[in-house]
């Protein structure tokens, strides 16, 4: 496959994407990731995420960095975080596998945060002022499913599903 899309350009061409998709990029080798992040991928902790937490794309990543009991914890300003949390979500790690649970959500958010903030799903991607407005996407719609006439949206910002993004021949 990767001999393929070689041979035929195939690139990830996208110039702004919407959250929805932001989220359903790859964490681990991830095309707006920071060298940093590249290092945090051969980890004991980068390994339990990926084999006991399924995390994989940013979305996971998120999810766990983002747990209510890890975020309390940190809110506290307390440096140690102690590994007995009884949470159902910690509870159910601990059945999947992961000795450490809170380690897990700790190093999920250093992961999130060596994502480059275009590429991250928190960072709202600026304006183009190329969008159509509601009443014209509206107006689309209507017009699709009549068989009317359309008017051309020359929005830069890709949503869908992430193969929308690939791009085949681009380097001719």
């Amino acid at each position: 496959m990767l001999s393929t899309a070689k041979k035929y350009h195939v690139s990830f061409a996208a110039i702004k994407l919407d959250k929805e998709l932001k989220s359903q990029l790859p964490l681990w080798y991830h095309l707006g990731a920071t060298k940093k992040l590249r290092l945090l991928n051969n980890t004991r902790v980068s390994d339990c995420l990926r084999t006991n937490h399924a995390a994989n794309i940013v979305a996971d990543i998120m999810r766990i960095a983002r747990r209510d009991c890890y975020i309390r914890e940190r809110a506290s300003r307390n440096d140690y975080i102690p590994e007995n949390c009884e949470c159902e979500e910690c509870t159910n790690d601990r059945r999947m596998g992961c000795r450490h649970p809170r380690k897990c959500c700790q190093e999920a958010e250093k992961a999130l945060a060596e994502v480059k903030p275009k590429w991250h799903p928190d960072t709202r991607s600026p304006q183009d002022g190329m969008s159509l407005t509601r009443k014209r996407q509206d107006t689309n719609t209507v017009a699709l499913a009549e068989g009317g006439t359309l008017t051309f949206d020359p929005s830069l910002t890709t949503r869908g599903e992430l193969s929308d993004a690939f791009r085949v021949f681009v380097d001719l």
